[in-house]
C-alpha cells in the first residue's frame, strides 16, 4: 500500500525544487551585514539553506528523522489522507513566541491590520533607517504569517491565488504533480506576498498607487510593480537618491534565493529600472534579505546604482516567506 504524502513529503520535494530551480549548495555561514542607507550595522546569523531535505525540514522545525521513513516514488495522495497528514504534522510544530513589536502608542503585540493601515505623523522625517524599522515586523515568522492571513483577508487576488495552490496540493496524485504545486507556491504566490509587503509598506508615505503599469522603454516593454504618486513628505532612500514630497516613485520587487537574485541585476538594470525612468520617476529596488549572502553582492548594488536606482533589502528572507505560505496552506486544508 502506497504511503499518503506527508509534511515531510512536501519538505523533500520542496528542498528538491530549490536544489533543481536555483542552485542552492549547503552553507553554513555567519555574515554581518549593513542595513541600506545607512541604518544600524547587524549581524545575519544564515544557518543551513542547502540542498538536503533535512536542511530545509530542520528549517521547518520538523523532525528529520521522519524523512527516512518516506518513499518518494511509492507516494501518492487524495485531499483527504494530505488534509490529515498535515494536520498530524502541525500538532509537532511548536508554537512560535510573537515578538513585541511596537505599532503604535500602547501597544506592543503585532497587528497585521494595524500595520497595513499606519500612517506617518504629518511633517515626519522619512529616513533610510526608519523605513527599514517600518519593514522589520515582518522578519519575524509569526508576525509575517499573521500579515498574510490578513492580507487573504482583505485582498480577494490573494484569497484566489492561495485558493489555487491548495486545490493543486489536494489533487496532486504523484510527486511530480505535488512538485508542481509547490514549485508555483514558491514562485508566483510567494512573489505576490512580497509586492503586497512592499505596497503596504510604502503606501502610506504616498496619497497614490498604481499596480502593474505598462511601459516601453529602448530595450523592450516592461511592467512596474508598484508607482507610487504624490509623496506626503520628503523621502530619503540614500545619499543622493530621494523623492521629494509631491513626488512619484517606480518600485522593482524582487524576491528569491541568493542565485536568483544574481541572475535577475542585468534584466533589472537594464529593462525594469529604464521602465522606471521612462515615466520621469525615481526608481527603487526592493529585494529579499537573501541579498545579504550573494557572493556578487557589491557589485550588484553598484550596477543598479549606475542604473539609475538603488537597492534596499527590506523584505523577508525567501525561505521565510515559503514557510508562511507552507503554514497558511496546511491551516487552509484542515479547514475543508
Amino acid at each position: 500500500m502506497p504511503e499518503p504524502i506527508t509534511m515531510a513529503t512536501v519538505a523533500a520535494v520542496t528542498e528538491a525544487g530549490v536544489a533543481a530551480g536555483e542552485g542552492v549548495a549547503a552553507t553554513s555561514t555567519a555574515l554581518t551585514a549593513a542595513e541600506v542607507g545607512g541604518a544600524a550595522v547587524e549581524t545575519v546569523g544564515l544557518g543551513a539553506a542547502g540542498a538536503s531535505t533535512e536542511a530545509f525540514v530542520g528549517s521547518l522545525e520538523l523532525n528529520a528523522a521522519r524523512l527516512g521513513e518516506v518513499v518518494l516514488s511509492r507516494a501518492e495522495s487524495s485531499g483527504a489522507a494530505l488534509s490529515e497528514a498535515l494536520r498530524k504534522a502541525g500538532t509537532e510544530l511548536p508554537q512560535i513566541a510573537k515578538s513585541a513589536v511596537d505599532v503604535g502608542p500602547g501597544t506592543t503585540a503585532f497587528d497585521a491590520a494595524r500595520w497595513s493601515e499606519w500612517s506617518p505623523h504629518a511633517g515626519e522625517r522619512v529616513t533610510p533607517p526608519s523605513i527599514a524599522e517600518r519593514f522589520r515586523p515582518l522578519r519575524d515568522p509569526s508576525n509575517l504569517e499573521s500579515y498574510a492571513r490578513n492580507l487573504e483577508q482583505r485582498d480577494a487576488g490573494f484569497a484566489k491565488e492561495l485558493a489555487r495552490r491548495q486545490e493543486q496540493l489536494q489533487s496532486a496524485k504523484s510527486p511530480a504533480k505535488l512538485d508542481a504545486a509547490l514549485q508555483q507556491l514558491r514562485k508566483t504566490t510567494a512573489g505576490k506576498l512580497g509586492e503586497s509587503i512592499a505596497t503596504d509598506g510604502l503606501k502610506p508615505y504616498f496619497n497614490g498607487l498604481e499596480l502593474q503599469r505598462r511601459v516601453e522603454t529602448a530595450n523592450g516593454i516592461t511592467f512596474i510593480d508598484g508607482r507610487f504618486t504624490e509623496a506626503r513628505c520628503p523621502i530619503t532612500f540614500g545619499r543622493g537618491h530621494s523623492v521629494a514630497e509631491g513626488g512619484t516613485l517606480s518600485v522593482e520587487v524582487k524576491t528569491g534565493q541568493p542565485v536568483y537574485l544574481e541572475r535577475e541585476v542585468s534584466h533589472i538594470a537594464n529593462r525594469q529600472v529604464q521602465g522606471h525612468l521612462a515615466t520621469g520617476d525615481k526608481s527603487l529596488v526592493l529585494v529579499s534579505r537573501d541579498v545579504y549572502s550573494m557572493s556578487g553582492e557589491r557589485a550588484a548594488r553598484d550596477t543598479v546604482a549606475e542604473a539609475g536606482s538603488r537597492v534596499m533589502a527590506l523584505l523577508p528572507e525567501k525561505r521565510t516567506m515559503d514557510e508562511a505560505l507552507l503554514r497558511l496552506l496546511r491551516d487552509r486544508v484542515e479547514r475543508t
